[in-house]
């Protein structure tokens, strides 16, 4: 009966309890990066759709993270939802329907979001070695 015996060792940040603490770090700068490229987004499709802006909407654009979760919101602007064509101001009340820019920027974002995270995974692979 022939045997084969094989010792294996292990080594590195998968196998020594420190791939956890710098996974998490990924996820959290992925997440920021998301969110800073949302920003951008917001800012400069509202650059584009605003008719007469006076650049007090746009100060009021805010990111709140929550870890590795972000919101990014109006700061509850009055005219907010009418901008964003949710108030009750909009059509068929008006004929205004809105810019929707928060609901295009969402939509746009989440097909930008795996090369943003690829992008910040691949500076931080070696990391992981």
């Amino acid at each position: 009966m022939l045997e084969i015996h094989a010792e294996v060792e292990v080594d590195g940040p998968l196998f020594d309890g420190r791939a956890m603490p710098i996974l998490d770090d990924i996820a959290e700068e992925v997440a920021d990066a998301v969110a800073d490229q949302g920003f951008r987004d917001i800012h400069f499709t509202l650059h584009r759709v605003l008719k007469r802006p006076t650049g007090f909407y746009q100060s009021q654009i805010r990111d709140r993270a929550f870890a590795s979760t972000h919101v990014l919101y109006d700061n509850r602007v009055v005219y907010g939802p009418w901008l964003e064509g949710v108030g009750s101001r909009n059509s068929p009340v008006t004929r205004f329907e809105g810019y929707f820019t928060f609901r295009r920027v969402a939509l746009h974002l989440n097909r930008k979001a795996k090369p943003i995270a690829e992008q910040v995974i691949a500076r931080h692979i070696g990391r992981l070695q």
